[in-house]
């Protein structure tokens, strides 16, 4: 692992760094302060459509994808068109708006519209999806062709863009990491920037149910007001890439299994599939939204990815690789006076 990845996964599991270099991440962590400042100063722009964000004060690893997606699903029954608004994470840098349009037949590559974008179109066909750095932009070219509701993927700090809904998620697996900005730690913008939310979800709850009195603690300090939802990622399903079979989650109970992926938040990966009954021999962490290379696939056991990882996939002909699909399920935490799912 490379020097600054190895720094990055320290700061990331909140362990300690040397205290010069740590110093001197803190005096970096002003310029994210002062740029946040700076958006937040902005005039903002208010467009025809409903527009709903999804995002976190974290950077990365909360799950919003499998959010976005449950959303998206709901909006498309209702009757609405529905659009995604990207920026791509992963993909081929421009600054021009790409497209995605339902109907013409085409596919939304992951190197083009990001993984993200892919994943949703794999999980939701009817939805639009429009991949542009500058929303307000992205948000015009998705009204040109009619959407009447858009769904911000990552959209907390795109505060440009004014919204009917401001959903944040919180990981109750690392909720604020050390509570420093970034590059410190691993926050986009101080725990008070909560106050901006019109609901917040807590996600991750069955992997941490005893953080969530402390998470609640902060909660009512900062926001009383907010509602607070809880939820988790319930697996769904294994499918086997070489064919597309299908499988119950309990399919590789009881199974020696090696686990490759490039998202935020690994250890959650590793936790699901622990409390599958699966046992894991080995782990190959990426960085978030890295190619995986096709060297990895092949051991003498079967491979477990994400389907986030699998649609960054090329054709595999390896027999035993499979991508763990997950669902965002409410959850009602034992004992909790702000429960409300």
């Amino acid at each position: 692992m490379k020097p600054f990845s190895r720094l990055a996964e320290r700061i990331r599991s909140n362990e300690p760094v040397p205290m010069f270099l740590g110093a001197c991440l803190r005096s970096l962590s002003g310029v994210q302060r002062l740029g946040m400042w700076m958006r937040l100063h902005r005039p903002r722009t208010r467009v025809s459509a409903r527009v709903i964000s999804f995002g976190n004060l974290t950077a990365g690893g909360t799950g919003k994808t499998p959010a976005v997606i449950e959303r998206a699903c709901r909006e498309y029954a209702a009757g609405e068109r529905v659009a995604v608004l990207t920026r791509g994470y992963g993909a081929v840098r421009t600054r021009l708006p790409l497209v995605y349009d339902p109907n013409s037949g085409e596919t939304a590559a992951p190197e083009r519209f990001g993984d993200e974008a892919a994943l949703i179109v794999a999980s939701v066909p009817e939805v639009w999806v429009v991949r542009c750095p500058d929303r307000v932009a992205g948000a015009r070219e998705a009204l040109e062709r009619g959407c009447t509701v858009l769904i911000l993927d990552d959209g907390y700090q795109a505060v440009g863009l004014e919204r009917d809904e401001n959903i944040l998620l919180i990981d109750a697996t690392n909720p604020f990491g050390n509570g420093f900005l970034v590059p410190r730690g691993i926050l986009r913008e101080p725990v008070s920037a909560l106050k901006r939310a019109t609901e917040i979800i807590i996600t991750r709850c069955d992997q941490a149910p005893e953080a969530l009195p402390e998470i609640e603690s902060v909660l009512r300090r900062q926001a009383p007001e907010i509602p607070v939802h809880y939820a988790v990622h319930q697996p769904v399903s294994f499918r086997r890439l070489q064919d597309g079979r299908e499988f119950p989650p309990e399919f590789l109970k009881g199974v020696a299994a090696y686990v490759v992926c490039g998202i935020g938040n690994p250890e959650s990966l590793a936790r699901t599939l622990a409390n599958l009954g699966i046992t894991i021999r080995g782990m190959h962490a990426l960085a978030d939204h890295a190619a995986i290379p096709g060297t990895l696939l092949r051991k003498d056991c079967p491979v477990i990815l994400t389907e986030k990882d699998a649609v960054r996939l090329g054709p595999v002909d390896c027999p035993d690789v499979y991508a763990l699909a997950v669902s965002f399920a409410p959850y009602r935490p034992a004992a909790s006076a702000r429960a409300s799912m």
